[in-house]
């Protein structure tokens, strides 16, 4: 019996994600923490690997794109709003330089990270008192949103340029193991097709038909926060009709009641026909509500009858998982007399899995591939080890390879983990009482998370974030620092 030799190459394609997938751990080790309320603690753990470097400016490169939105929100969170600006401000110029790479490199961003890192790092900006700062902060988040579609766009040709360069290199591979005689696509592509079209992935994918989505790429609550920062720091008319623009941008994408408001009040300020002085009477309360989507491995084991045997096509997907809010809203008081509750404005799940569907294709596409790869290699070797050696050799041959062919390459799940499941707002009268502190409760809270005294002068704007139920919230009356 002639011997026949079992090595098969790992694909290029493997290669590449393997080595696109930095270290994690310093980042999966803060998630508890930051989850458990400890932001500090959180934000410790991040930084320890970004003091590590020594070139300050390397920390603007892609990647620490991921580090700087870990530890910008946890900063943020933990009230160190200088050092949190600058992560995501350094965050921002790693999306900048990624997205200007021929060879995409570090985290794979979604166009969502890019407006959300801007907005943050505008958010950070407006608690520091920093009016003309925030305005330019808010042009980049404005900035953002305007590139969103033709950022996803870009990553969705570069998946498929890289799937068709995948899908050669997958045929040559099985094309070396098939021998002259054959060319292997034959085999690489029964096992994708019957792959592609199993009721299992099939299933897998139509389960995000279920989420809704909005209609383009942007984020419908950072258009309403800079519609509302624009209309409490106008200077002149450029900036109310700039706040009548952002909030018409948000209402187009979710009509709600705090954008129609704010939309109307910009608009008569523009007019003349509301005084600026009418605004003193006026409190914004904005609320970002509990954790979005994280990314999950999702391992298939897919059946493959061929030649009167089953074998077996195992592969690794993303799987984003949606999580519950921390409340269902947020009740503003004055005393024991309720002024109002907030409502959502945006649903960040939508916002995610808008891009995660668009993308979803071409991930299947190459991890349905690579698995093919290994088990057309495996039917052509047995193949090959029979006619050389007879059925043991067939046997032997089948029993060394199926290790090979079941082993499951993995996923990327890097995700920015730490991002709002949703933003609520209430549009509101200051109170009449001549008591200027308003409380902040949740549903059968039996205490308030927080209080706020409010400017006599200006539109208050009253932020807050809890990222879950029972953390310690972030509580801040945006533009006045000492309070």
């Amino acid at each position: 019996m002639k011997s026949l030799t079992l090595a098969v190459p790992i694909g290029a394609t493997a290669l590449a994600l393997a080595s696109g997938c930095a270290s994690t751990k310093h980042l999966t080790a803060s998630e508890p923490l930051y989850y458990a309320g400890q932001y500090q603690q959180a934000e410790e753990t991040v930084r320890a690997v970004l003091d590590e470097e020594e070139d300050p400016a390397s920390l603007e490169k892609p990647g620490y794109i991921l580090d700087n939105l870990y530890a910008g929100s946890a900063a943020f969170m933990g009230g160190e709003t200088e050092t949190a600006a600058e992560d995501f401000r350094r965050a921002g110029e790693g999306i900048a330089a990624q997205e200007a790479a021929t060879i995409p490199i570090g985290y794979p961003t979604r166009a969502y990270d890019a407006t959300m890192a801007a907005q943050y790092r505008a958010l950070a900006l407006w608690m520091q008192g920093d009016a003309d700062a925030t305005r330019v902060a808010f042009r980049l988040v404005a900035d953002a949103q305007d590139k969103a579609e033709e950022r996803n766009a870009r990553a969705i040709r570069r998946e498929q340029d890289a799937a068709e360069k995948q899908r050669a290199e997958a045929e040559s591979e099985v094309a070396a193991k098939a021998g002259p005689s054959s060319s292997g696509s034959g085999e690489l592509g029964q096992v994708s097709s019957a792959v592609l079209s199993d009721p299992q992935l099939q299933a897998f994918q139509g389960d995000f038909d279920t989420w809704g989505v909005y209609g383009n790429y942007q984020v419908p609550s950072s258009w309403l926060l800079d519609a509302v920062f624009a209309l409490a720091n106008a200077e002149d008319a450029s900036d109310l009709e700039h706040s009548s623009f952002s909030a018409r941008k948000s209402l187009a994408m979710a009509p709600t009641k705090a954008a129609s408001l704010i939309l109307k009040i910009a608009e008569a300020r523009a007019d003349g026909k509301l005084a600026r002085e009418q605004l003193d009477k006026l409190l914004v309360v904005i609320f970002e509500n509990g954790l979005g989507p994280t990314i999950e491995e999702r391992r298939f084991d897919i059946p493959f009858p061929f030649d009167g045997a089953i074998y077996n096509v195992s592969f690794a997907l993303p799987n984003l998982v949606r999580r519950n809010p921390a409340y269902s809203k947020l009740i503003v008081r004055d005393g024991a007399v309720a002024l109002g509750e907030t409502e959502s404005i945006a649903d960040i799940d939508r916002v995610a899995v808008r891009e995660f569907k668009g993308r979803l294709p071409g991930i299947i596409a190459s991890q349905v591939l690579e698995a093919a790869v290994k088990l057309a290699v495996q039917i052509v070797v047995v193949k090959a080890a029979e006619k050389q050696g007879g059925s043991q050799a067939k046997f032997f041959a089948s029993l060394a390879m199926s290790a090979v062919s079941s082993a499951v390459t993995g996923t990327d799940t890097r995700h920015w983990n730490l991002l709002p499941k949703e933003v609520q707002m209430a549009v509101l009268k200051k109170p009449s009482s001549g008591n200027h502190t308003v409380s902040l409760w949740v549903p059968g809270g039996i205490g308030p998370i927080g209080s706020v005294d409010l400017p006599e002068k200006g539109i208050a704007v009253v932020y807050v974030k809890i990222p879950g139920a029972g953390l310690p919230p972030l509580v801040r009356l945006l533009g006045n620092p000492a309070k």
